[in-house]
């Protein structure tokens, strides 16, 4: 295949109609496909056209380029969370021993390999067109980084062929009409949620190979979706139930009249808040997927939620319908009544798929005969924290380095109305040592663990020690 090749073409033929907004500035499909070009020969010439790239930055046209223009490259695509502390990135991209690290203006990296900054200048330079580049559907694309446990990197990699049959799926629900309303010659994307995680694969660039237009908003701010909904007429966009029930915070007792279909998901929403939002933005549908078996897997459609409103208050516990075309097989869990969910379609990564192309995804699931799918929890005892997947081992292993004198760390997640889940910590130790304040623990891991990593729910406890028997 040709690298980059759907949104190649999108771009030439989008040539002078605007594709993005980003602040006050706004970037055609001809000066998007020349930015790409620029700096995919940046690239080319600083590693010869091979390996790993590294990104770190919020969200921006710049960072949009960037991920754009190493596919382009053939190259694999290794983003970490703009949020993640200094040492966290560090320990991410030498994990992934990448040959290059694109940084965004906002971030300083010192480390010791490549980095190169993102500046503005890639929209005044001009550059020969970067030659298509033939390459393999089963090399990586992009590298989803969970964390690391003791000397393990847990990462998700995407190979090009996972890529297109994300994008083409994407594409085909926008305009089937499982996500809403189909997008017409006024659809406007938002991109709020940071673009690495499943705004990525649902909107940002699907809407890009559609030649559709996109505002790019660097973080989440309630006032300014407001805004950029209003001033742009927004008219879908991907946010986990948190972003939701802000927007409707900060909307007060105005009901807009908006077109905003708005794609949710990542975490469970809380019936009454989900109630609540639905008065005020109607027209929402929740996704569940994983990245590696695909996103999304299920739709409960807007259609559904409308039942919810009327009455269908069980419907709110689904995570909705299998997608046509994706395969979902639950599988009794041995020695219980459980059944984990498998899951087969090109979305699913090869090195979790067995021979048959199945992946097994660890979620617990039940379907009812309508079709309807429902979660009860996870086999490894992962924590989905507002769309982040935190790994309990990887919390424990942080805890220790920073607190070496502990005795003993439990961490688990626990219900929480807004995230889903909570991370929890339990801390043991001995009677002769004096625990550190929540403000100082939090303090001192979130020089170790992106923020969302960090407990929040943390119990101390002090063991003493035994009193010496005296002897008769």
């Amino acid at each position: 295949m040709i690298a980059g090749n759907g949104t190649r073409i999108a771009l030439r033929s989008a040539q002078d109609r605007i594709l993005v907004h980003d602040g006050d500035a706004s970037y055609t499909g001809s000066q998007l496909d020349s930015a790409v070009d620029v700096l995919a020969h940046d690239i080319h010439e600083r590693t010869g056209g091979t390996g790993e790239i590294g990104l770190w930055g919020w969200n921006s046209a710049e960072l949009l380029v960037a991920h754009l223009a190493i596919e382009r490259a053939g190259l694999t695509r290794v983003p970490v969370d703009p949020a993640a502390p200094h040492t966290e990135a560090v320990r991410l991209f030498d994990k992934t021993d990448v040959d290059l690290v694109l940084v965004g203006p906002q971030h300083h990296l010192d480390i010791d390999r490549p980095t190169m900054e993102l500046t503005p200048d890639i929209w005044s330079r001009e550059s020969a067109p970067y030659a298509p580049r033939t390459i393999s559907g089963v090399g990586v694309a992009l590298r989803i980084i969970r964390g690391v446990i003791g000397e393990e990197l847990l990462a998700i990699p995407l190979s090009f062929d996972n890529w297109e049959a994300h994008m083409a799926l994407s594409e085909r629900l926008f305009r089937d009409g499982t996500f809403g309303q189909a997008p017409g010659p006024d659809a406007c994307y938002l991109t709020v949620q940071q673009m690495q995680y499943g705004t990525g694969l649902l909107g940002t660039f699907p809407f890009l190979r559609m030649g559709l237009p996109q505002v790019v908003l660097d973080k989440f701010d309630a006032q300014r979706v407001v805004g950029a909904v209003n001033k742009h007429a927004i008219t879908a966009s991907f946010m986990v139930p948190a972003m939701v029930t802000r927007i409707v915070d900060a909307l007060g007792s105005d009901k807009p009249d908006w077109n905003l279909n708005i794609l949710c998901g990542g975490a469970p929403f809380e019936f009454q808040d989900l109630i609540s939002c639905l008065e005020v933005l109607p027209q929402i549908a929740q996704l569940y997927g994983r990245f590696e078996g695909g996103w999304p897997l299920t739709v409960l459609s807007q259609k559904d939620h409308a039942l919810i409103v009327h009455g269908d208050h069980s419907l709110a516990r689904s995570v909705g319908r299998a997608v046509d075309g994706i395969e979902l097989d639950p599988r009794p869990v041995a020695g219980s009544n459980e059944a984990e969910l498998w899951v087969r379609s090109a979305c699913v990564s090869r090195p979790f798929s067995d021979p048959d192309g199945w992946c097994a995804l660890g979620d617990l699931v039940t379907v009812d005969d309508a079709g309807y799918y429902y979660l009860h929890g996870r086999l490894d005892g992962m924590i989905n924290s507002g769309s982040f997947h935190i790994y309990p081992q990887e919390v424990v292993a942080a805890i220790r380095a920073e607190f070496p004198t502990v005795k003993d760390v439990h961490v688990e997640g626990k219900p929480d109305d807004r995230w889903g889940e909570a991370v929890s910590a339990l801390l043991t130790w001995n009677g002769d040592v004096t625990p550190p304040s929540d403000q100082e623990f939090r303090d001192r891991m979130g020089r170790r663990l992106a923020k969302y990593k960090v407990p929040t729910l943390i119990d101390h406890r002090t063991e003493r020690a035994p009193k010496a028997q005296l002897g008769n």
